[in-house]
């Protein structure tokens, strides 16, 4: 991972949340190959959580939002929609390249 950034809106940084978060970011970094930039944004409102992930890299472009009782829950679901949005991606790009790679046959007039 190159680049991690995270921000607080109407909270006090926590060393905790920061610590997770970068522990989560960590997980994402599996999924992709070379330099990425991550973007957490951490939110307080009416007593919900708000989680943020933006992730921008060469040709990648992922954004996760939730809302939770706690940061660490929200951070959570977040990792999980940005994985399930690189999954979907993967699947589509290996599905494309498969169908590619089959030429279909040619068909013998008799």
């Amino acid at each position: 991972m190159n680049h991690l950034q995270m921000t607080f809106k109407h909270m006090q940084p926590n060393d905790k949340v920061k610590a997770y978060a970068q522990e989560k970011t960590e997980k994402l970094n599996k999924y992709f190959n070379g330099k990425i930039s991550v973007s957490w944004n951490f939110t307080f409102e009416k007593d919900v959580a708000i989680a943020h992930c933006h992730v921008v890299g060469k040709d990648i472009d992922y954004f996760g939002e939730c809302q939770a009782e706690s940061l660490p829950a929200s951070i959570d679901l977040v990792v999980e929609k940005i994985e399930r949005q690189v999954r979907k991606h993967k699947e589509i790009v290996r599905d494309h390249l498969h169908a590619a790679n089959h030429a279909k046959l040619p068909v013998s007039e008799e």
